[in-house]
């Protein structure tokens, strides 16, 4: 099944769960991300719990430090 993954489409296998595709993607849990799912900001503690559907709209970000 296909998702959208920060505007493209993103193949997953059925049944798949939000903390599964962030491990699938190489980031982890414990760096800085916020991730959006179908235009609502989730918090961290609901990633495991969310089964992500046919056609669901992700967006996750991930900051980065800086500063002179």
């Amino acid at each position: 099944m296909f998702v959208n993954l920060n505007g493209k489409a993103h193949e997953i296998k059925a049944g798949l769960s939000l903390i599964n595709l962030i491990a699938d993607l190489g980031l982890s849990e414990r760096k800085a991300i916020a991730i959006a799912l179908n235009g609502e900001v989730l918090k961290k503690g609901d990633y495991a719990r969310i089964i992500l559907s046919e056609g669901d709209s992700l967006e996750i970000v991930k900051a980065i430090g800086g500063g002179s």
